[in-house]
């Protein structure tokens, strides 16, 4: 039931004016808050030369695994390599890897997805509905096996697997808005006055699947890195010497009671990046949602 401005109820009358603001600030302060820790992160990992004077590839073998001080404030690996040059400069890797992916994946997801949900009753849609089962039983990590045994191991032949399996999710979301969008009366009318396919695509079923296409997507980059991250780690990815976060911690494993500074910043800043996709995710949904807004019961 909605409650508006002016009617009674819980919500409802002068009295209830600060509760209302406090509900709002709850349910934003996730947005901000991972819009603010996204932003320090970017700062400082696209910032990186600017932040740091050292080459993340340069060796130092006579500085090899220091432990953090002034000079190097996450220490050195055991080849001398600064931790905190090749963290932040990682991470340039990492976000690009994994917005590229996200972006192939959503591309490809929308355009399936909303042309299954128009030809909704037709072969085309059977078929690209079974596609969509047999890869979602597909484990995703058997996939990049395969893929890095056929190509060989390299972080595009990486973000190829990715974009191969990532894309179910999005076509599901958006063939789901698509079969709601048909029974409206707006799709309706522009099919009556003669809107083609593509019209009806871009003008009618686009703008209602872009809102939670883009909430899912938060949610995804985080797994995407968290995944990219894991392949990397089990020498499916970057390679050697590229300082990317999950070979950085395949790295430094084998010092980890020695030296456990070198997983320190690859894996703080793994967590705080998945921690701030998570708070966007979860705001924005709070946020397009209606169901969800204050004036509803």
């Amino acid at each position: 039931m909605t409650q508006s401005d002016g009617a009674t109820g819980p919500l409802a009358g002068p009295a209830a004016a600060p509760r209302r603001i406090r509900i709002r600030a709850g349910r934003h302060a996730g947005l901000i808050g991972g819009c603010i820790l996204l932003g320090l992160l970017a700062l400082l990992i696209f910032g990186a030369s600017f932040i740091t004077p050292y080459d993340p590839l340069e060796q130092r073998i006579a500085e090899r695994l220091q432990p953090p001080g002034l000079e190097h404030p996450l220490g050195t690996d055991r080849f001398g390599r600064d931790v905190l040059a090749r963290t932040l400069h990682g991470g340039q890797y990492t976000l690009i890897a994994s917005a590229a992916a996200l972006g192939g994946a959503l591309g490809i997801g929308l355009l399936i997805g909303l042309g299954a949900g128009m030809m909704h009753g037709t072969w085309i849609d059977a078929l690209l509905m079974r596609i969509i089962d047999v890869l979602m039983s597909f484990p995703f990590m058997v996939l990049a096996l395969v893929v890095a045994a056929l190509l060989g191991t390299s972080l595009l032949h990486l973000l190829l697997a990715v974009v191969a399996v990532w894309w179910v999710a999005f076509a599901r979301l958006a063939r789901s808005v698509a079969l709601q969008a048909r029974q409206e009366t707006s799709y309706a009318a522009a099919r009556v006055l003669g809107a083609s396919r593509i019209a009806l695509l871009v003008k009618e079923l686009l703008p209602r699947a872009l809102g939670p296409v883009l909430i899912l997507a938060t949610f995804e980059l985080g797994s995407l890195i968290l995944s990219i991250a894991a392949l990397s780690f089990l020498g499916l990815g970057a390679q050697p010497p590229a300082p990317e976060w999950g070979s950085m911690l395949a790295d430094g494993r084998a010092h980890m009671l020695q030296a456990p500074h070198i997983l320190a910043g690859p894996a703080l800043f793994i967590v705080l990046t998945v921690l701030a996709f998570n708070l966007i995710g979860e705001g924005l949904r709070d946020r397009l949602d209606p169901y969800e807004q204050p004036g509803w019961q």
